[in-house]
């Protein structure tokens, strides 16, 4: 099978890759820095502009990718996790909404002609649920109102109007924390590392984790099942409350997990996105689990073990 990744030069993205060439595809980057990584065999990479309209000439070198691909997977998004002004909540919303916009017009030139991709893989995040307590999410949850949610909302809007303009299947995987080496994880291990690490906020919050094997591993797996479509959680089986998650990492880091993070001093870090920290998400995974995916980190002690490796 022949995959196109958006994104796919980034930390999920360059992990993805390596399970799909485990498994014999062929992947093609579609990336808007490219040349920052040595491309494994198997792997070709092309310049990726968004913003640029296809117009009706002739298609740019990384339509063509989509429009030879057998299924395109979309994992390009500005980083959420970093203090924002009006620039970046700006660039937040536009990268995700123009790359799938960009994608779905790429998707429905190939259509026209004959070909093009079966299916689109869109990530999205669990934080289109909002600040959900202790309610047990499934995919047919609703929303919260919050700017983060309705973020989401417009993110998941573009995505599932690919399937609906194109005909192709649609996918968006609502993922969760990922722990690896890059995005939350490092940044609440160097706190523990110091012996000052802690719960973020009340530590009651439900905190909705994955390893980083296991969302490649749920890419790949909504890649080669056509059965799975809509939205499906991209988090582990087993959510934990942050006293719990924050004990486990102490744990794992032979280090004490004893002082709490007040929401005070994550909104002189963060700012405004300081609040989204201690929002509380409890997913569940059973939608992918009676697909047939089987988890290789289920729990987040050997999860936690296995990921802080790596940093």
């Amino acid at each position: 099978m022949r995959v196109a990744i958006a994104g796919g030069n980034g930390f999920i993205g360059r992990r993805l890759t390596d399970q799909l060439l485990e498994a014999g595809h062929d992947v093609t980057w579609l990336s808007h820095r490219p040349g920052r990584y040595r491309l494994a065999e198997g792997v070709t990479e092309v310049a990726f502009e968004y913003m640029a309209p296809l117009g009706d000439g002739p298609l740019p070198e990384w339509a063509e990718a989509i429009a030879s691909a057998d299924v395109v997977v979309n994992l390009s998004g500005y980083p959420i996790v970093m203090r924002w002004n009006g620039e970046r909540k700006q660039l937040l919303r536009d990268s995700r909404v123009y790359t799938a916009r960009a994608i779905k017009e790429a998707i429905r030139r190939a259509r026209e002609g004959g070909g093009g991709p079966s299916a689109y893989i869109g990530a999205s995040a669990v934080g289109i649920y909002g600040d959900a307590g202790d309610t047990v999410l499934d995919e047919s949850a609703s929303a919260g109102t919050d700017w983060l949610s309705q973020l989401g909302v417009a993110w998941e809007r573009e995505t599932f109007a690919v399937g609906d303009e194109t005909g192709v299947r649609v996918v968006a995987v609502r993922t969760g924390l990922v722990l690896g080496s890059e995005g939350f994880l490092p940044k609440m291990a160097l706190p523990a590392k110091l012996f000052v690490g802690g719960p973020v906020g009340s530590g009651r919050q439900w905190t909705p984790w994955i390893h980083a094997d296991d969302i490649a591993g749920i890419y790949k797996f909504v890649i080669e099942h056509d059965d799975v479509s809509g939205p499906v959680n991209g988090t582990a089986p087993q959510p934990v409350t942050m006293r719990e998650f924050s004990r486990a990492l102490g744990r794992a880091l032979r280090r004490p997990s004893w002082l709490p993070v007040s929401g005070f001093g994550l909104r002189i870090v963060l700012g405004e996105v300081a609040p989204y920290m201690v929002y509380s998400q409890r997913p569940t995974t059973r939608k992918l689990e009676d697909a047939g995916y089987e988890f290789s980190y289920p729990e987040p002690g050997p999860a936690l073990e296995a990921a802080v490796k790596e940093l």
